[in-house]
């Protein structure tokens, strides 16, 4: 095996062992009632904007992940509204959601993935650890498409999206910031 396949597999490991208990704590923080409002107050600003900004109807929203924000260490999404033209739309509107505790919890488990892949490999560029970091963010991805999906009903039934002018066809979708992505 080459360096850089073992060097994956190494930390593919390591991923799926750190990620099994940081799940679970993740999942007990956004139990929580207050986590839980914290979320859906992101995505009520998001569609009172919506109201205040334009008289179209919403056909969209967008939940997006940035690999930016994981090189940069930000821990930034994207919340958007579109209109019917989706990508095209003048009108859409957006703000940026930080999920308090994913983004730390992830940079933690960078940190002790990284050092124990330093023991076996002692060489490893930068490049090689951004690798690594895009792949682990995957895990997070998938565990925030998880508590989207999870509080699909509950952002729906605050007021501020009933009162949102929409189209009868309007869906969430989770993905990547201007790329693929699956309807919630």
């Amino acid at each position: 095996m080459i360096y850089r396949e073992k060097l994956m597999a190494d930390a593919e490991k390591w991923e799926k062992l750190l990620f099994a208990s940081s799940i679970r704590r993740l999942e007990e923080e956004y139990g929580r009632t207050e986590q839980r409002n914290a979320v859906k107050r992101s995505f009520t600003e998001l569609f009172r904007q919506w109201g205040e900004q334009t008289e179209q109807k919403a056909a969209s929203l967008g939940i997006c992940y940035l690999y930016s924000s994981i090189l940069m260490r930000t821990g930034e999404m994207r919340l958007t509204l579109y209109g019917k033209e989706l990508y095209f739309d003048k009108n859409q509107v957006e703000n940026t959601w930080y999920l308090p505790g994913f983004f730390q919890i992830y940079e933690q488990d960078m940190t002790e993935i990284m050092d124990r892949l330093r023991k076996a490999h002692p060489r490893i560029y930068r490049y090689e650890e951004e690798a690594v970091r895009c792949q682990y963010a995957e895990y997070y991805y998938a565990a925030i498409a998880a508590l989207c999906r999870d509080m699909a009903d509950e952002i729906r039934d605050s007021d501020e999206f009933k009162m949102m002018q929409k189209t009868e066809d309007f869906f969430f979708f989770f993905g990547r910031w201007r790329g693929e992505a699956q309807k919630l």
